[in-house]
């Protein structure tokens, strides 16, 4: 009987350092030199509170989703270089899939220009529009002493409008009546021949209709297409427009 209740107290004592060992080995804490465990201390806070104290909050807008630029439905404005005026002001509207847009300027009594596009965009992100448009417009020019057969023309006008004088590139005919006035009056002949000479400026004008291809790039803009209309240049025209537009696709409505 006794050696029984000593069993029964050694399977006792036994089962209760091994139940001791195990928590001390299972328990994430550290103990102090007393044995007793060392805990963080912890306050639990609000849901739109910091860890890091009250005063920092958290923004709930801050967890929406950014908003894209608009790929329709905004202005465009800037400059160019090109057709129709050789430098242009650009004031356009992309609605919808239409785009509407004018440019042109005026630098001079001969030397102005302006277009009108009516577009429709066929491809279209926040970044990049694509759009073919039909354009029509109209420009004066006074280039200096010009060399005949560039743009289709086969002659330029002088600044006379007498029959001898008033083409740049004499005939036969031409040449027989100067030779006919020099004869007669040298010094008349003189003066027709000063105001008809090639060293001077021409005054070219052109109006036309062509289509373009329009391509938009965050700001910059490229237009490239053909035209043809009536005026001095007979050949079909290159429409080329090049430049800086701003534009107002990060303001959402």
């Amino acid at each position: 009987m006794v050696s029984k209740m000593k069993h029964i107290i050694l399977s006792l004592l036994l089962l209760t350092v091994l139940g001791t060992n195990l928590y001390s080995q299972t328990s994430p804490y550290p103990k102090d030199k007393n044995g007793n465990e060392i805990k963080p201390e912890w306050t639990p806070s609000k849901a739109n509170e910091s860890a890091f104290g009250e005063d920092e909050k958290l923004n709930q807008n801050s967890l929406d989703e950014k908003r894209l630029p608009k790929t329709t439905n905004f202005w465009v404005y800037g400059a160019s270089i090109g057709s129709p005026a050789s430098i242009n002001f650009n004031l356009g509207y992309y609605w919808k899939d239409i785009v509407l847009r004018g440019s042109g300027g005026v630098w001079g009594p001969q030397w102005k220009g302006g277009q009108i596009d009516l577009g429709y965009t066929f491809w279209k992100t926040p970044v990049i529009t694509h759009s073919i448009s039909i354009v029509g417009g109209y420009f004066e020019v006074n280039p200096f002493a010009p060399e005949v057969g560039r743009g289709g023309q086969s002659s330029y006008p002088t600044g006379v409008n007498i029959p001898g004088y008033n083409r740049r590139d004499p005939t036969q005919e031409d040449l027989l009546i100067r030779s006919y006035i020099n004869s007669i009056d040298s010094n008349v002949a003189t003066y027709l021949e000063y105001e008809s000479r090639e060293r001077q400026r021409v005054h070219l004008t052109q109006r036309y209709i062509g289509v373009t291809y329009d391509f938009l790039l965050g700001n910059f803009f490229l237009q490239l297409g053909g035209g043809i209309g009536q005026g001095d240049y007979r050949n079909p025209q290159l429409l080329l427009q090049m430049g800086y537009l701003f534009n107002t696709r990060e303001y959402h409505d």
